[in-house]
């Protein structure tokens, strides 16, 4: 899905009031929004750490968004158990890990080196093009997760243009083919947006269940 499609579409739905949203108002409310639907409808990945000796810290994948799973290695008797044999620890080894800003770190620093599979839930990332650097693309969404993206935008676009009216004390507005005299007030551009997070709730909700149902999560 192209950010460029998300804004169009975005601004369609949405049209300004009185040049509120900005171009980078859409834009970074279609990033907003896919932060946000991410975090509730984020699916479940998997992914294998190559662990060498001495060394402490990982890159995660771009796309990771939190652990779900990552077996925490103990001793059993002085020895680790893993695919390429049998590792020999401290016989009060126990570890530990933590993760920040993409990057996970083991505590003690290993001393072995072996093959670790994990699993974690993804978030939909934006990348580049090849070929065509100004051209942007959430390369694994669809049309189900754009809709309910869009959802989400939409009522981050009708908070800025309500916030933008309260100050402005705009008396007389349009939003599409539909013009409002509310005399300054924002009542009917707040409950809009009230009702699309309620809208996009029930989307997340229902898209996790079939996520749930097709095992992917």
């Amino acid at each position: 899905m192209y950010l460029s499609e998300l804004i169009a579409r975005l601004q369609t739905e949405v049209p300004a009031v009185e040049n509120v949203p900005t171009e980078s108002q859409y834009e970074q409310a279609i990033k907003d929004a896919v932060t946000d639907f991410s975090r509730r409808c984020g699916l479940k990945k998997f992914g294998t750490l190559t662990i060498v000796a001495g060394t402490a810290s990982y890159a995660l994948p771009a796309d990771f968004m939190r652990i779900i799973l990552l077996e925490t290695l103990m001793s059993s008797g002085g020895v680790l158990h893993s695919t390429g044999g049998l590792i020999a620890v401290p016989a009060t080894f126990e570890e530990s890990y933590t993760i920040s800003n993409g990057t996970i770190t083991f505590k003690p620093t290993p001393t072995y080196s072996m093959a670790r599979d994990y699993s974690y839930i993804m978030k939909w990332i934006l990348t580049a093009i090849d070929g065509y650097p100004d051209l942007y693309e959430y390369a694994e969404m669809g049309e189900d997760e754009a809709q309910i993206v869009l959802l989400k935008a939409k009522g981050i676009c009708y908070d800025k243009i309500a916030n933008s009216m309260a100050s402005s004390g705009t008396m007389k507005y349009s939003l599409g083919a539909v013009s409002v005299d509310k005399g300054g007030g924002t009542d009917e551009i707040v409950n809009r947006s009230y009702k699309l997070h309620g809208e996009y709730v029930d989307a997340c909700d229902a898209y996790n269940g079939r996520a749930i149902l097709a095992g992917g999560k």
